[in-house]
């Protein structure tokens, strides 16, 4: 996989201010973060020196970044007001609406609109031109054979080779460190050269404890295409809403798909897209 842990999950149409997210100041001193840049550069040093691994380790990493640094709430008056910028939306969720994050974020990487710091081969942030940046995470796993219940290797499964269990992530955070979502899918596949089989462990969505919002139509399961094409995916019809102080962010409703994919040969890739 390319970019393992890479930052990313981008929702459509916020409406978003900051300006009542700033936090009291605390008791003690902190260091005071006043540009962009700023913060982009100390959080990506901040995961750095801590390299964490895991999607729990980060969360660790980053909170403890927030309680030893403030963030001016000014540092968002240059920005895009939108979750989702650069990009014109279309009424209804057919498929030419569908926004493939992967190449929306390199796009705009290699135009420079947005900024992604690589933090090691699990970890990569993505920052936007918007008050909210994203965290892509991915762990794997061995898996194990599959064996009856004497432990012995199943006829079938002897004639295929397993992936590495995979777990991937994407996290939105808002610049003074709330989670807005988290979408997950967790899985691996099995394969031979001439077939590739899909098998799901699980597919999740979390929220914020800030965040007010509906979810209808979740649903996780394996689809497959012809013999060299499988994937496992969590997908839903999504309405975020995120609020504080009577001043937030809607997302209008939208559907989610995160899913890994395989080919014959074993060659795992993950993914979202938004409609």
């Amino acid at each position: 996989m390319k970019r393992i842990l890479a930052v990313v999950l981008i929702f459509s149409l916020f409406c978003f201010s900051l300006g009542s997210l700033s936090t009291k100041a605390a008791t003690t001193e902190k260091d005071s973060i006043k540009t962009a840049s700023e913060l982009q550069n100390k959080l990506t040093s901040y995961l750095k020196t801590a390299n964490p691994k895991t999607d729990g380790e980060v969360e660790k990493v980053v909170s403890d970044f927030y309680k030893d640094n403030n963030v001016d709430k000014k540092i968002t008056s240059s920005f895009d007001n939108t979750g989702l910028p650069n990009i014109e939306y279309s009424e209804g969720t057919s498929e030419n609406n569908a926004i493939n994050i992967d190449k929306y974020i390199d796009e705009n990487v290699d135009k420079g609109n947005f900024v992604e710091k690589k933090v090691n081969d699990n970890v990569s942030v993505i920052f936007t031109n918007s008050p909210v940046y994203f965290i892509e995470s991915t762990e794997e796993t061995l898996t194990l054979p599959n064996t009856n219940k004497n432990g012995v290797m199943r006829l079938a499964a002897s004639r295929y080779k397993n992936t590495k269990t995979v777990t991937h992530r994407y996290t939105a955070k808002s610049w003074v460190g709330l989670t807005l979502f988290k979408l997950g899918v967790k899985g691996y596949f099995s394969y031979n050269g001439s077939k590739v089989k899909p098998h799901l462990n699980d597919a999740w969505y979390t929220r914020g404890t800030l965040s007010i919002w509906q979810v209808s139509g979740w649903h996780k399961g394996t689809y497959t295409k012809g013999s060299n094409y499988a994937e496992v995916y969590g997908r839903g019809n999504f309405h975020y809403g995120f609020e504080v102080k009577g001043v937030g962010l809607v997302i209008q409703d939208k559907y989610f798909k995160v899913y890994l994919s395989s080919n014959a040969k074993g060659k795992v890739s993950k993914h979202t897209t938004i409609r």
